[in-house]
């Protein structure tokens, strides 16, 4: 058996280590990004309470005086006193354009352009190696190898003997000892987390697919987005307007986020947190003509398909944002870590099969 699960974990070691560097360490990078980086800068991403808030439509109208031709993607709606207004904008010289605003006082306090050429290759390398379809699809099977990888690389630890030896990296030895000393420790010790880590990820691929099949299994339908009649009768409304709507009809959630209709035929959403959704922002949705404001349809979370309620805890556990700074920066050294693994396991694999002895001929 011990030979079979050495075998698997190195072959499925080789045929996938490359693109686990690449999805690893750009994983490391993107955690940093959108999850430390925000802890690190908090004068943009919190402030000092001041008097009242100003409201939505005065919010949006500060940004459009700077960027008359822009297109508001969506609004947050801080939740705690502390917390800024974050808006997301789009316009045809910057592309889309992350903004923090002081709720209070309306001062700007930070501009960052979201489509950054390295930062936009970094998530396409992560989330589909820049191959489209196909690399996304990829990047799943990766995902379920490497968990396969992980699961094995356990098994095949030697600490399972003798605890102590398991631990134990000889750094006087020689390098590819060394090697293997690195792998069996590194590999254990990231092991809990590489499984998280793969599981989730394999499951934001094929999240659609798995959402089918249970609608195919439980014999339910999926609910069509609505979407607004196309009217000469426009009613003038504020987000401000809109967002009490939303208020009136899902009084039990907190809204977090508004999207304006983008085209003529998309509605306005406000977007909820229901009490014990595990989502940051939430998972329920209020959708509201755009022309005359009237409610459309309500989506609460615990309404959804189970493959919709399982995907925010699968977002948690992927991006380790369940454990504060701490276990962000576990994550990050996590990738790095599967970066490491992949590169010492195909040195390991590489000696060993240059140093079979070669079959005499009969």
């Amino acid at each position: 058996m011990r030979n079979y699960t050495a075998f698997a974990h190195r072959i499925i070691g080789v045929i996938v280590g490359v693109f686990i560097i690449i999805i690893g360490l750009t994983g490391s990078v993107l955690v940093f990004d959108k999850q430390v980086n925000p802890i690190l800068h908090l004068a943009t991403h919190q402030v000092i309470p001041q008097g009242e808030k100003i409201s939505l439509q005065t919010a949006t109208s500060i940004i459009y005086q700077q960027y008359p031709e822009a297109q508001l993607e969506w609004i947050t709606i801080p939740t705690q006193i502390t917390e800024p207004y974050h808006l997301l904008i789009k316009s045809k010289g910057n592309g889309k354009t992350d903004i923090y605003l002081n709720p209070y006082s309306g001062e700007v306090l930070g501009i960052y352009l979201k489509d950054s050429p390295f930062f936009k290759i970094i998530n396409q390398l992560h989330t589909h190696l820049l191959a489209g379809k196909i690399g996304s699809f990829l990047v799943g099977v990766c995902g379920v190898l490497l968990l396969i990888l992980s699961i094995t690389g356990v098994m095949l630890w030697n600490g399972w003997k003798k605890f102590s030896v398991g631990w134990k990296i000889r750094w006087q030895a020689k390098a590819k000892i060394l090697q293997y000393d690195l792998h069996k420790v590194g590999g254990v010790v990231a092991a809990i987390f590489l499984v998280l880590i793969a599981a989730s990820g394999s499951f934001m691929v094929f999240h659609k697919p798995l959402e089918n099949l249970s609608y195919l299994l439980t014999g339910n339908t999926k609910i069509e987005k609505p979407i607004s009649q196309i009217s000469t009768n426009v009613i003038p409304l504020t987000l401000d307007d809109f967002l009490k709507t939303a208020l009136d009809v899902l009084p039990e959630g907190k809204p977090t986020v508004l999207y304006p209709a983008k085209d003529a035929k998309s509605t306005v959403r406000v977007r909820f947190k229901l009490p014990h959704e595990i989502a940051l922002e939430g998972k329920s949705f209020v959708y509201m003509n755009q022309y005359q404001g009237d409610v459309l349809q309500i989506e609460r979370f615990f309404e959804t398909s189970i493959v919709e309620q399982i995907k925010p805890w699968m977002d948690v556990l992927h991006t380790g944002s369940y454990g504060g700074l701490i276990m962000l920066i576990i994550y990050i050294l996590v990738g790095v870590i599967s970066a490491g693994l992949s590169i010492t396991g195909f040195v390991i694999w590489w000696g060993r099969s240059r140093n079979k002895p070669k079959k005499k001929p009969a």
